[in-house]
Parts: C-alpha cells; structure tokens; sequence
C-alpha cells in the first residue's frame, strides 16, 4: 500500500469529515478505533496495529486483554466497515478521498474517489443482506434505571446481531431520524434504508416488570416477531440483559433465523433480481433446510457460479467446500479427489476472511473427513467463539463433534442450540442418531430416525433401518432395509466405507453396519 500518494494532510482532514458522520458522532468506540488505525498508518506503524493494540489503545480494554478469547475487536471492525460503508454511499460519495478497511485485516488504505478505486473499495459490502435498524427502546415509566437498561438493551442487540454476516445493522441515528422515529417507524426505517425494524418498550404494570420486543418488516409493517419477558426485578441487570439479548438474536439472526425465513417467504425478488451470492446463499439455505437431490443441486450449481462472478466472497467459498463434503456423506460421490476441492473452497474462505464462521463452520467438517479429531475440535471452538448465538451453525458444529466422538460436548451444543431455535439442517438427525446408537438408546434413535422423512437421501431408510433392527424389529427394519436399496443398491461394504469417512466410533459404525447386515444386507450383493 502506498499510501504517500495521498498527502498525510488530506487523509487527516478525510478522517475528520468522517467522524463528524452522525453515525460515529454516536459512537465513542468506533471513532476511537478509526482515529487509532488511521494515525499509526500514516506514522507508518502499520506492523503495530493488531487486535491486542487496538482493544488496548483504542478500546480501552485492560492490559491482559486475550483476543483469543475475546472477539470484540473484530466485531467493532465489521461495524467499522459498514459505517464506513454507509458514509461512502451518502453524506461522503462526492469526497476527494476514502478511507477503507479491507477485510481480514484493520491496515486502512487511502483511496482516490474515482468511479473505478470507489467501486473496488465498496465492492466486498455491496448491499447483499437484509439490513436491520435497531431503534431506541421506550422506557414508559420514568425511572433513571430503567431508561439505562433500555438504552443499553438496544445497543447489546445491536451489537450481537452485527455478529452475524448474513445481515446490516444500524443502531445510531442523527436526531432527525430520532424525531421521525417518533412520528411514524416506518418512514424512518425507509430513511435509512432498513428492510427490519426492531423495536421495543418496557413497562410496569401491577408492579410488574415487562420488556417487550418487537421485529416489525418496514416495508409492510407486519409484526414477524413480538416476545414478552417479564423479569421480577432488574437488580441483576446485567444476567437479565444476557438472557434477552441471546433469545433475541439467535432466533432472529442467521440462515436459520427469522429475519433469512421473512426475506424469502415475503421478497422472492431480492434474491432472484439480486446478486449471485445471495441467489447461492438461498440455495445453500434451502438444500440445508430440506434435502432432495434437485436442492442438492441447485445449490451446487449456484455456489460454483457464485464464487466465479464474486471470487472475493468468503462465505460462498466455505459454502461450497461443505457441498462437495455432503457429496461424499449422501453416497453421490467417492471419488478421493472430493476432499481436496473442499480443502481448497475452505482454505479460499479463511484467506479472505480468517474470521468467517461459516469457513470455521467447514473446516470443522472437513477435519471429520480428514478424520483429525483434535483438529476438529479446535476448529469447532473458534467457529463458536466468533458468534455463540448463530443457533444454526452452533447445531451443525455440536452434529460434527458426536461425528468426531466428542460425544458429550456434541450433544450439550445441540441442545442448546436447538433449544433456543427449532430451526436447523435437516442432517443434524444423523447426529443425534449417532449419540443415542452411542448410548444404546435405541427407542430414541428411532424417535429422531423418524424425524428425518426425507426419501431421497440413503440416510432416511438408513437410520430407520438401523433403529428398527436394534430394537429387534425386524419386519419394520427390512421395510426400510429394501427401501435402501431401492434407492441406491449398496453392499454392506460400501455403507461401511460411507459412515467411517466421517464418523470416528468404530463402535458406532460396527453397531449400525451389524444390524444392517443382521436384517440381510450382503457384503457381495451386486450393485
């Protein structure tokens, strides 16, 4: 980066423009970050600004700050972006200068606004995702505490959703948006841009406490979520914020959630009109939430388009390092080269950006086909750690660690995440199948074989077959034995060589291949 073509005066008087955008204005954390970043840039000390000088210099965080187990200086710079963003695409597109912080990194570039630098510098935060304002909650009794707990309980929300990187947010607004806000919530939403508004007030009634939430879609003004919490008390404020904020985001964020669910059920459009990414992620989404071999497809074709119009796009890559993977779990594919396309898609992903959680996300899976137990687990640790309330890929990575037979710490992280939002990929049953087939729970194996019902994968008669055999009954068990086979006429063998390529137990798969073959499957029957 060169950045002496730009004179240091004119990036200090840019930095200056920027911070007077009512966004930063708003937000002492932010402008601190980009007045740190920038100046230690043009003094040359680029080599000095890392995650660990930035939270301490910048963010005020103490000395034994851990940015290994602390992720808040990548979630301020994914906030930084895109206020940067926001500001380039209004009150500073006719500006001589822009200041951009790629992803990946926190090094800012200083880029002449011409139409060509200005469209490779936005490019990567091209407006893709759904964009959400979190507007101020109403505090309707005037108490000092409770307007305080309100206010943080909006930027806490803010915050955790601007985690995830499917979705906008905007949490900051100038005071004329403040003033429509009070007028009518959705023309202000429709000021700034927001397809979501979230919304809320707490409240007393018979001296008891109610905090109300509200997810409103501003282009109808339809309530897609309305939650009630009643704590007794806030004395314990903090516990309680906690509590809300993470019921709140996981069931609202992520490919799972119900802001994704709402823009495809309500605005087919934004996704057939939008961009290829967005096309993908739909179809990634769609094969995860109900398999058939033409979801499968689909989602295939759409990501290998994807990364070749967008080849700069983290979350496609990883995408589609997990699609090849699934080819060889589904019995479509054994070819050994498999593992390696996926490698690639996945190494693509975290090169352009080592914090995305869906790259995280595949390198878990692809370390169960790598059959790399302690590398799964240390993959499965930092793609929780960047965002705890991603309920999807919370349930997914549990599902791989019963593969990698972390049994129990699989199985805790499923529950969870499934008890926070039913929602989730349609293969988790296959892990849950796995746990109980562990435990000898056999009833409950079948309990979750019969949750699958989808005919046309091998896995749903599979793991009926398997259930049903173990428990003995074996006229049901040889049902979905011919079923199997009907679908894809397999040897013992080769159903062998599917559950070990992913599955570490060998008890477990000794287990499942026995009662297969106990009910007549043949080690040589002919394909």
């Amino acid at each position: 980066m060169e950045i002496k073509k730009i004179p240091s005066d004119k990036i200090y008087d840019e930095l200056e423009n920027v911070l007077k955008f009512y966004s930063f204005k708003n937000s002492t954390l932010l402008t601190n970050f980009l007045r740190y970043i920038v100046t230690e840039t043009i003094d040359e000390r680029q080599q000095f600004i890392k995650e660990y000088s930035i939270a301490v210099n910048a963010l005020s965080r103490p000395s034994h700050f851990n940015p290994h187990d602390d992720a808040m200086v990548r979630i301020h710079a994914g906030r930084l972006r895109k206020l940067l963003h926001e500001y380039y695409s209004t009150d500073g597109k006719d500006n001589s200068v822009i200041i951009h912080v790629p992803k990946g990194g926190y090094v800012p570039e200083f880029i002449h606004n011409n139409k060509i630098r200005h469209a490779d510098a936005l490019a990567s935060i091209q407006k893709t995702n759904p964009v959400i304002t979190v507007f101020p909650f109403k505090s309707m009794v005037l108490r000092p505490d409770l307007e305080a707990f309100s206010q943080i309980l909006s930027e806490e929300i803010s915050a955790e959703l601007s985690r995830f990187q499917d979705i906008s947010v905007i949490g900051h607004f100038p005071s004329e948006i403040i003033s429509k806000i009070n007028e009518n919530i959705l023309e202000a939403a429709q000021l700034v841009g927001a397809d979501f508004i979230i919304t809320g007030h707490i409240q007393i009634i018979d001296n008891k406490l109610q905090i109300r939430i509200n997810l409103i879609n501003s282009s109808s003004g339809k309530f897609v979520l309305t939650k009630l919490f009643t704590p007794a008390t806030i004395d314990d404020g903090i516990r309680i914020q906690n509590e809300i904020v993470k019921d709140i985001v996981a069931s609202m964020g992520g490919y799972y959630g119900i802001i994704f669910k709402e823009i495809i059920k309500t605005a087919p459009s934004k996704i057939a009109d939008n961009s290829s990414v967005l096309k993908a992620i739909c179809s990634y989404n769609e094969y995860q939430s109900y398999y058939s071999i033409q979801n499968y497809a689909n989602a295939l074709s759409h990501l290998n388009e994807a990364v070749e119009l967008a080849p700069n796009h983290a979350i496609v890559w990883a995408m589609l390092g997990e699609m090849h993977l699934a080819s060889l779990a589904l019995g479509l594919d054994n070819c050994k080269k498999t593992i390696e396309k996926s490698s690639h898609c996945v190494s693509k992903a975290l090169t352009i950006d080592p914090n995305c959680q869906q790259a995280w996300h595949a390198l878990t899976l692809l370390n169960c086909f790598k059959k790399d137990q302690d590398n799964c687990l240390a993959a499965a640790e930092q793609c929780i750690k960047i965002n705890p309330n991603s309920s999807g890929i919370a349930s997914g990575v549990g599902c791989m660690l019963i593969f990698a037979a972390y049994f129990e710490k699989g199985f805790n992280l499923l529950e969870n995440a499934i008890r926070i939002n039913p929602s989730h990929p349609w293969w988790i049953t296959i892990g849950y199948c796995c746990y109980y087939i562990h435990k000898k729970d056999y009833q409950k194996s079948l309990y979750w074989a019969d949750k699958m019902d989808f005919s046309e994968t091998i896995w749903d008669s599979l793991l009926k077959a398997v259930s049903l055999s173990l428990l003995n009954e074996d006229a049901k068990a040889k049902i979905q034995l011919n079923n199997l086979l009907e679908l894809q006429p397999q040897t013992a063998t080769e159903i062998k060589e599917i559950l070990s390529s992913f599955i570490f137990s060998d008890e477990v798969v000794f287990r499942m291949v026995n009662s297969l073959k106990r009910i007549g499957l043949k080690d040589d029957l002919l394909n």
